[in-house]
């Protein structure tokens, strides 16, 4: 492997992607005081439905969306390399790019570049020095997978760089998200699915991404252009790693291997339907039981979902997504009562048709399918109601369903 130092930094967010391609290139300006030569982007994703499916190889509904993390790069020469973060938010980070090592505390945010770095590695990508200044518009810690954005991102544009392009042409798409999911598993440390990955780097504007999690084959399921999706920020951040992904993951994979009893085909709780759980279920202790139960339930609201899209009845999907909800706070246990209250707060407000919580849970945003023409009202007053009823001011976003991972010469 080429010896060299990378250096990265994270500047504010904001703006459209060529506006926000621009402003990354200023931010690396002021930075480094030379030109970004190259940009890779990819944007944040909702999960719809399908929460904590993925890990069960089951199904997911998910869509990418219109916020950006876009991150400007230059290869250089030499190994000394300077990091500067924008407005205090984030430590400078250096690290040499033949011994990569993670960091703690204020360092730990460039975890998720770093192992991606390390999977392209192992992958054969040969890397240089270079230096990269982060820009994202994602919000961080409201279950829209800023995480997954910064990895595919970073992924895209060491490729548009130029380091190994015979490597990289061989990897494949599939390949580089399967190298960003092990970025958080193995670097990171944190036992994620492929959802958020494969969502920001397959999605499409005017689509929803139906994943199969077995065997990574998807489709694009039209999303009609009448209703809108209002992510309501509950201000109560999420740490995955610190929480309790891991320990319920740890609880559906015992399931699974519970009804392996009955039928030694079941290897994930995506082989169990729920006329088999509900027979099987008392082969599980209660907490395991509930975990269990969700999952299984949840698939089936995945492919009712496709289902209520098709014949495009919004309605339907909505009172699914409500009943997602309803399962991740009762049975599934990865709700909190912020996530319980915004749910709460947005019933019977006008052009309302469903919400839950997103994402891993235990805070971060709630997800609200809404109708098109009254999206604008039902985020003013569901900020409104929040701030009532907790004192919290919430942050409320109308956000559409976006493109893909990009990359290409800043």
């Amino acid at each position: 492997i080429m010896g060299g130092c990378f250096s990265f930094l994270c500047g504010e967010s904001g703006g459209v992607p060529r506006r926000q391609i621009d402003a990354a290139k200023h931010g690396f300006e002021l930075a480094f005081g030379k030109s970004a030569t190259h940009y890779g982007a990819a944007p944040g994703r909702i999960e719809v439905l399908g929460n904590h499916t993925d890990y069960n190889e089951g199904y997911i509904l998910s869509a990418a969306i219109d916020k950006f993390c876009v991150i400007v790069a230059r290869r250089t020469e030499d190994s000394a390399g300077v990091m500067v973060s924008s407005e205090g938010r984030f430590e400078r980070v250096t690290a040499q790019v033949n011994d990569i090592q993670k960091g703690y505390d204020t360092q730990s945010w460039a975890n998720y570049i770093k192992g991606v770095l390390v999977e392209l590695q192992q992958r054969g990508v040969e890397l240089g020095g270079f230096e990269m200044y982060v820009h994202s518009e994602v919000p961080t810690g409201a279950g829209v997978s800023s995480s997954a954005a910064l990895e595919v991102a970073t992924a895209q544009v060491v490729k548009a760089l130029g380091f190994s392009p015979e490597v990289f042409s061989k990897l494949g798409n599939l390949e580089l998200i399967k190298a960003c999911k092990d970025a958080e598993n193995n670097f990171v440390g944190m036992g994620c699915g492929i959802l958020d990955q494969f969502s920001s780097a397959q999605g499409q504007a005017g689509k929803l991404v139906f994943l199969d999690c077995r065997d990574l084959s998807f489709k694009l399921v039209p999303f009609p252009s009448n209703a809108k999706w209002v992510l309501a920020n509950t201000h109560t951040p999420h740490a995955l790693v610190d929480g309790k992904y891991n320990a319920l993951r740890a609880a559906c994979e015992r399931a699974a291997d519970a009804f392996k009893v009955n039928d030694n085909n079941i290897t994930h709780l995506r082989d169990v339907m729920t006329t088999k759980f509900e027979d099987w279920k008392g082969l599980l202790d209660g907490d395991t039981a509930r975990v269990a139960k969700h999952i299984v339930y949840e698939n089936e609201r995945v492919l009712a979902g496709v289902a209520a899209l098709k014949r495009g009845d919004l309605p339907a999907l909505g009172r699914l997504l409500s009943e997602s909800h309803a399962s991740s706070s009762k049975d599934f246990g990865n709700s909190c009562d912020q996530l319980d209250t915004m749910v709460n707060l947005a019933q019977g407000i006008p052009g309302f048709l469903g919400g839950r919580l997103m994402g891993g849970g235990f805070g971060g945003c709630t997800l609200n399918l809404v109708q098109a023409s009254k999206a604008e009202a039902f985020a003013a007053e569901l900020a409104a109601r929040y701030e009532r009823e907790t004192g919290i001011k919430s942050q409320t976003i109308i956000v559409a369903t976006g493109n893909g991972a990009t990359s290409g010469r800043a």
